[in-house]
């Protein structure tokens, strides 16, 4: 009897034990319905700096659902005409803060550093989480500091000229070898952007080249591949109004793998916006015409015994992207049709969905497929096995498509402040 009566005892301990464990301080701050003594933060951004955030920010309680925050902090990004960025922050309040939501834009400078960039960013989100913070107990410690202009500091009082007029020119090159003792590989790119961006107009000069080479040794034979991908790539774009834009494509390409020798292609286009452009960072749909014309050389024959022909063409693109609270949504469709001959024509659907289901949960799921039928630059003739393993050589095909998904759930402890990083740079490389 006695030990029926301490096991029921220790039973008990262990279901209260477990209860009081499961209960965070920050539900417990939730159930209380009144000003949190700290403010809980969610911060939903895929490439900022979490870390350096929670070191900064001890005052806080990062936590990694948005259902126990106080306020949700979300994070995008659009290239600006620069070269920089401009980060777009939200904050949603939650809560007792339902409906105080405040938004501000953080630009990073091209020639920025990654410690000036989130040292930055920083600085933005103190300053946009105080209309939070003062309602909390951490008001009293709460200390404004504006640092001087250095536009001011230096006597000048006009808006400093720009001398390059908006234009910005970026120089990019890289490259990879792997060698081993059997097979060897060289992959190199190389480039330039000229840009001008301005609110009335978006010009761009790109000329591009890529250069890949493969070596193989097997017993007495060696097998050599080699590929070029060259071209020059440019658009003027005029703004006509907040929901209208029209310009001109105009680029030029070879390509072996495409069996191109020389592609010149100019086409006129007009895009329209249901969402005003200055929404385009959480939400946009847009719906873009071009239409126009290409002259190609191929390198061989094609299978339709064509070595040079001229090709007039349209394309429709539209496109859905919305970034809100519960995840995001991204849909496009992608149609291009030659007018020569409506029978040769393309159509592809993508689509990526994150969404958020419940605390702690969330799914992903992507996929495109491609209806193909304008394959003209096809070269007459079987393709070697040599040529099909080492992607020498484009193949016919009637489709395309893929598939990606995935989920995330995370469960146990939603408040954790404690920042270690202990062995962070140690890799695992591991050869099987």
């Amino acid at each position: 009897m006695k030990r029926k009566v301490c096991a029921a005892i220790m039973i008990c301990l262990i279901v209260l034990l477990w209860i009081g464990a499961a209960v965070s301080p920050v539900a417990a701050q939730g159930a209380e319905m009144g000003t949190p003594t700290r403010l809980a933060l969610f911060l939903d951004c895929d490439f900022c700096d979490e870390t350096f955030i929670r070191q900064e920010m001890p005052y806080l309680d990062h936590v990694r659902d948005r259902e126990v925050a106080d306020v949700h902090v979300l994070v995008t990004r659009e290239d600006t005409g620069s070269g920089g960025e401009a980060l777009t922050i939200d904050v949603i309040g939650l809560g007792i803060f339902d409906g105080l939501d405040f938004s501000t834009v953080f630009n990073t400078p091209a020639n920025a550093t990654e410690a000036e960039e989130r040292n930055g960013f920083l600085r933005t989100l103190e300053a946009a989480l105080v209309p939070y913070l003062i309602q909390t107990p951490i008001r009293d410690r709460l200390r404004v500091n504006i640092a001087p202009s250095e536009v001011y500091a230096a006597g000048q009082t006009k808006t400093m000229e720009d001398p390059w007029n908006h234009w910005t020119i970026e120089i990019y090159a890289d490259g990879s070898a792997d060698f081993e003792s059997q097979q060897r590989s060289f992959d190199t790119r190389y480039g330039m952007y000229v840009s001008r961006v301005t609110e009335e107009w978006k010009l761009q000069l790109r000329p591009f080249f890529n250069y890949n080479y493969d070596r193989f040794e097997r017993e007495q034979e060696t097998i050599t591949s080699s590929a070029r991908r060259d071209g020059f790539t440019s658009y003027a774009i005029r703004s006509i109004s907040p929901h209208w834009s029209a310009g001109a494509y105009g680029d030029v390409l070879t390509s072996t793998y495409s069996n191109v020798d020389w592609r010149y292609r100019f086409m006129g286009a007009v895009e329209w916006s249901l969402y005003p452009y200055r929404e385009a960072n959480r939400r946009q749909l847009t719906v873009a015409y071009r239409l126009g014309s290409s002259h190609i050389s191929y390198r061989d024959t094609t299978i339709y015994n064509e070595i040079e022909e001229v090709l007039p063409q349209h394309l429709l693109n539209a496109g859905y992207e919305v970034v809100q609270p519960w995840g995001g949504i991204e849909i496009g469709v992608n149609a291009s049709q030659y007018l020569h001959d409506l029978s040769r024509h393309s159509l592809q659907f993508d689509a990526e969905f994150e969404i958020r289901i419940t605390r702690g949960l969330s799914v992903e799921i992507g996929g495109f497929l491609e209806l193909i039928h304008d394959q003209i630059n096809l070269p007459k003739g079987n393709a070697d096995l040599e040529d099909v393993l080492l992607r020498r050589r484009q193949l016919e095909t009637n489709y395309e498509a893929g598939l990606s998904f995935g989920f995330r759930y995370r469960f146990g402890s939603l408040l954790n402040n404690v920042v270690n990083p202990r062995f962070g740079g140690i890799g695992n490389r591991d050869r099987f």
